[in-house]
């Protein structure tokens, strides 16, 4: 069987939502012949279950299973390299689309604009503490999205674009994506090195219409309160920045180590507070060489439950 598109749903022990997700990929409405990769990096909490559950149920779906865990950007390689599709779509296990003319609609545009490697839509947003979705997040903020060869906005993160978006050429994939080099210097993810790296390649094209719903506020690598696992992402983060800048010259050379350097203190800053610990605190804030309200705010334990409070106002929209 000839397969259009692959669709790559990575997951990690996300049973309260894997379900939604395959749902939305099968209710797609489409002349192409799709496959599902779903690679599952060692579950413990009944995701994998349910994945092999829907792929005995379909015969377009595979359940990658893990013997060790990979991580999100180790995952997601192995099952780009295991493909079919001349396009892969990609899609987190806690995400969905609710657009059922995705496919049909991404796979057209690409089919007609063989010079661009990836294609991407806006996006809702699901904030799961209130329960409310915002429509249309690019257009809502009277966002420009550049379009075309955009390396530097994408370095630089002026330009952002969620990975469930995206539709991607497999064979530029395969052909400038170093994998092994994702599992090596240990990405904390994968969509932004890929589109950095894409972006040298061909153009990157925006389609004004919203195809995916992602979830905010749930735990996860790029959402945690675990100090630990903050200093080492950004540890991570970085080496993978500097690796990126190799790869092109004419880029310059990094220059952002003293950037991650300070903004970590920022994150670690901030989970202490999400924590409600005052003492971590206090020490996150005396290595913080900006020296902005959230570290001054630390220096006591009433400034710091008062700017707390505040903050969670804020963040609740109370």
């Amino acid at each position: 069987m000839e397969y259009i598109v692959s669709v790559v749903l990575v997951t990690y022990n996300q049973k309260d939502y894997i379900r939604q997700s395959i749902e939305s990929v099968l209710a797609q409405k489409t002349k192409y012949l799709y496959e599902v990769i779903i690679g599952d990096d060692c579950s413990s909490d009944g995701t994998r279950e349910i994945c092999l559950k829907y792929a005995m149920q379909h015969k377009n779906i595979k359940v990658v299973e893990r013997l060790q865990n990979l991580g999100v950007a180790g995952n997601w390689a192995d099952c780009v390299k295991r493909a079919r599709g001349k396009y892969v779509m990609m899609l987190d296990g806690d995400d969905y689309w609710h657009n059922p003319n995705k496919i049909q609609l991404q796979v057209d545009f690409m089919e007609q604009h063989p010079e661009c490697v990836i294609c991407h839509t806006d996006i809702d947003t699901l904030y799961l503490k209130t329960g409310i979705i915002t429509k249309n997040d690019k257009q809502t903020a009277g966002v420009s999205v550049p379009q075309g060869y955009i390396q530097r906005d994408v370095l630089s993160g002026r330009e952002k674009m969620n990975s469930s978006t995206m539709c991607l050429r497999t064979d530029a994939l395969l052909k400038y994506i170093p994998f092994d080099k994702y599992v090596e210097l240990n990405f904390p993810y994968e969509d932004w090195p890929t589109i950095v790296i894409l972006s040298a390649y061909g153009e990157i094209r925006y389609l004004p219409v919203s195809t995916a719903t992602y979830r905010q506020g749930q735990i996860s690598i790029t959402n945690t309160v675990d100090y630990d696992k903050i200093i080492q992402r950004y540890k991570d983060l970085k080496r993978m920045t500097e690796f990126l800048y190799s790869l092109f010259p004419n880029l310059g050379p990094f220059t952002d180590g003293p950037y991650f350097d300070t903004f970590v203190y920022h994150a670690l800053l901030n989970a202490a507070y999400e924590n409600n610990d005052y003492e971590s605190a206090k020490v996150f804030a005396q290595n913080d060489p900006t020296h902005g309200w959230a570290s001054k705010m630390a220096r006591t334990k009433l400034s710091f439950k008062l700017f707390r409070f505040y903050r969670n106002k804020i963040k609740h929209g109370h």
